[in-house]
């Protein structure tokens, strides 16, 4: 009997927590989260400008930050509008989010880290105006 991979482990895990039905634990990772590639083509864009994937952050005159309203839909939102289900769509952001390049996801931790917004342990002087709730 093989050992299993950590990842094997870990979507093992994910699809217990997830509480799928027995017969979705014989798919394959793909099967289970992502979504046809011409599908993905097709929807990616759409569905990554209306979700809440991307928030943007501007620093204030005194040092402080402020998130900008961003005009972002939840999944069942978003699947209303491009007409389809909102697993099929919740699948394609995750694909679209696992696209967007390590550059800008780090550039995204740089400046929250600078800005404290990572709230470290013991850190309890965070300054941002209008944090959502």
């Amino acid at each position: 009997m093989s050992e299993k991979t950590y990842t094997e482990e870990i979507v093992e895990r994910s699809r217990k927590d997830s509480r799928l039905p027995d017969e979705k634990f014989g798919q394959s990772t793909y099967d289970l989260y992502c979504v046809p590639v011409d599908l993905y083509k097709k929807y990616k864009d759409k569905v990554l400008r209306l979700s809440l994937s991307y928030q943007e952050w501007v620093t204030s005159e005194d040092s402080g930050v402020i998130l900008k309203r961003v005009s972002g839909f939840t999944d069942e939102e978003i699947a209303d509008r491009v007409g389809l289900n909102e697993d099929t769509v919740r699948r394609i952001r995750c694909m679209a989010e696992w696209d967007i390049p390590m550059e800008v996801w780090r550039n995204a931790a740089e400046f929250k880290l600078k800005h404290r917004l990572e709230k470290p342990l013991g850190c309890t002087d965070r300054n941002i105006k209008n944090e959502p709730s």
